[in-house]
């Protein structure tokens, strides 16, 4: 599925070759690398809310509260590279797909940018529902 996803996002940017100012595959990889992080952070987001005692205005900032984004980024980015593009899978996985009708239509990019955009900012709808159903407003 993560590479029927990274397809459409990749062809969207790729253009058959006729891009001008973009390298399509770093930017798909950034997106997704956007995409693992968001992941990451939903589910530390989710069991730091789940913790009765968890109180997200009253924690104190430290030098691992700084230091933890950093190296997570670092991780997803090594992620990133073993699952896309060690040994040009990228490539492979264009050469697979680009034939499919379905993965190149529109409704195909429409579901793919939507499903992009939700991960990335999962994050924040968590936040957001946590306030308003734990905490009874909007913030």
């Amino acid at each position: 599925m993560i590479n029927k996803l990274f397809y459409i996002i990749y062809n969207a940017y790729y253009k058959h070759g006729e891009y001008k100012n973009d390298i399509p595959s770093l930017t798909v990889g950034g997106i997704f690398l956007g995409c693992f992080f968001g992941i990451g952070l939903s589910i530390s987001t989710i069991i730091d809310l789940m913790d009765p005692l968890y109180d997200p205005l009253n924690k104190p900032l430290s030098k691992s509260s700084i230091l933890s984004p950093i190296l997570a980024v670092i991780f997803y980015g090594i992620i990133v590279y073993f699952v896309f593009y060690y040994n040009k899978r990228y490539q492979k996985i264009y050469k697979t797909y680009k034939e499919d009708v379905f993965l190149n239509s529109q409704f195909a990019k429409y579901i793919g940018f939507t499903t992009v955009i939700t991960i990335i900012a999962s994050p924040l709808i968590i936040s957001l529902l946590y306030n308003k159903i734990c905490r009874g407003y909007w913030v």
